[in-house]
C-alpha cells in the first residue's frame, strides 16, 4: 500500500523520528511536509516533498505539491496539528482517505488551534493516538490507542554509565529544561541533546544540539532526566528504558503510563523534588542497576514492529471504509 506521511516539518521530535524509521523500513512510504525541512532533513534524504511557509500557511505552490503527493498515494497518514490540518485537506481534495495521528496533549494550544482541530475532526477515516492522554485530547469520533514503539536492537548495547546526566528534547517550555537546570546539584555534569536556542553558558552543562548517536549517549549516562510539564507519549523516556539507562521523569500521564514502575517519578515543575531524585539515583549504584534492569524489561512491551503493524492495519481499514 502506498502511504504518504504528512508532517509540519522535519524537526527532531518523536513523531518525525518514528516516520523516519517507517520510511526506512517500508519502500512504499513517502513523506511530505507542510512548512519545509528541519534538522532531520538530511536523515530523510531525497524524495521528500517539502512545503514552504507563507504567513503561517503553506504557499499555494507547496499546497499544490501536497495535493499531488496525496493523489499518488493510497492513504494519507497525517501527524501533528499542521500536518493533520493541511495534509487532511490535501487528501480530501485528492480523493484519498486519511489516517490522523494524535501525538501530544498540547495544553498550551491557542483557542484558534483548538477550534480548528474541532472543525477538522471529521476529515480522518481513522484516528490513532499514542496514549490514552492523547486520545482524550482528540475530537475524533473514532480513535484507537497505538503506543509508540522503539527499535530494541538499536539500544541493545550494555549500559555502562559514568557520564553524568542526560536530557533529550526540543528546547521549549513543555520539556521543562528550566526546571532541570534549577534542580541540578552542584558539580553534576549534564548533557542536553536537541534542537532549539542554546541557553547561556552554565557550568557543567553541555548543549550538544541534534545528534545521531543517541544509543551511545544513553549507554554512557548515569541517568536520563525527562522533566516535561506534559507529554502525549514519552518516547525519549522509552528509549532510555530500552537502553537500560536509569530514568527520572515527571509524573504526568504521557510519561507515567510509559515507564510504569521502571523509573523514578517526580511532580512536574518541582525543582526540589527533582534534585532529591537525582541525588538519590546518583548516590546509589544499586538503585541505578535496579532501574536499568527494570527499564529494559518494561521496554519489551513497546516493540517498534507492533506499532508499525497497527499503522498498516489502520491504513487498510481507512481504504476499505
Amino acid at each position: 500500500m502506498r502511504r504518504l506521511h504528512v508532517l509540519p516539518d522535519l524537526s527532531g521530535g518523536g513523531a518525525e523520528r518514528l516516520v523516519l524509521a517507517h520510511s526506512r523500513l517500508c519502500p512504499e512510504v513517502t513523506v511530505a511536509t507542510v512548512f519545509g525541512g528541519g534538522p532531520l532533513a538530511a536523515e530523510f534524504g531525497e524524495g521528500v516533498v517539502l512545503g514552504e511557509r507563507r504567513n503561517g500557511r503553506p504557499s499555494l505552490l507547496a499546497f499544490a505539491r501536497l495535493i499531488a503527493a496525496a493523489r499518488a498515494a493510497d492513504v494519507v497518514h497525517t501527524h501533528l496539528f499542521a500536518g493533520d490540518l493541511w495534509g487532511g485537506m490535501a487528501a480530501r481534495l485528492a480523493g484519498r482517505p486519511v489516517v490522523s495521528h494524535e501525538h501530544n496533549v498540547d495544553v498550551d494550544e491557542s483557542q484558534h488551534v483548538r477550534a480548528a482541530r474541532r472543525l477538522s475532526a471529521w476529515m480522518p477515516a481513522r484516528t490513532l493516538a499514542v496514549s490514552e492522554a492523547a486520545a482524550r485530547h482528540s475530537f475524533a469520533r473514532r480513535i484507537e490507542v497505538v503506543p509508540n514503539g522503539v527499535d530494541l536492537a538499536r539500544y541493545a548495547a550494555p549500559w555502562r554509565g559514568g557520564g553524568g546526566l542526560l536530557a533529550v528534547g526540543r528546547r521549549v517550555p513543555q520539556k521543562g529544561f528550566d526546571v532541570l537546570l534549577a534542580a541540578l546539584p552542584p558539580d553534576t555534569p549534564l548533557r542536553v541533546v536537541g534542537e532549539g536556542p542554546f541557553a547561556p553558558p552554565t557550568p557543567g552543562v553541555a548543549w550538544l544540539g541534534t545528534r545521531d548517536d543517541l544509543p551511545d549517549l544513553f549507554a554512557a549516562a548515569d541517568a536520563l532526566v525527562v522533566p516535561s510539564r506534559w507529554e502525549g507519549f514519552g518516547l525519549v523516556a522509552l528509549e532510555g528504558l530500552a537502553a537500560g539507562t536509569p530514568v527520572i521523569a515527571s509524573d504526568v500521564p504521557g510519561l507515567r503510563d510509559v515507564v510504569g514502575g521502571a523509573a523514578l517519578l517526580v511532580p512536574p515543575g518541582d525543582a526540589a523534588a527533582l534534585r532529591a531524585a537525582i541525588q538519590r539515583v546518583l548516590g546509589s549504584r544499586a538503585l541505578r542497576e535496579e532501574l536499568s534492569a527494570l527499564g529494559r524489561l518494561r521496554a519489551r512491551r513497546y516493540e517498534l514492529q507492533l506499532t508499525f503493524a497497527a499503522w498498516e492495519r489502520a491504513g487498510h481499514e481507512a481504504v476499505a471504509s
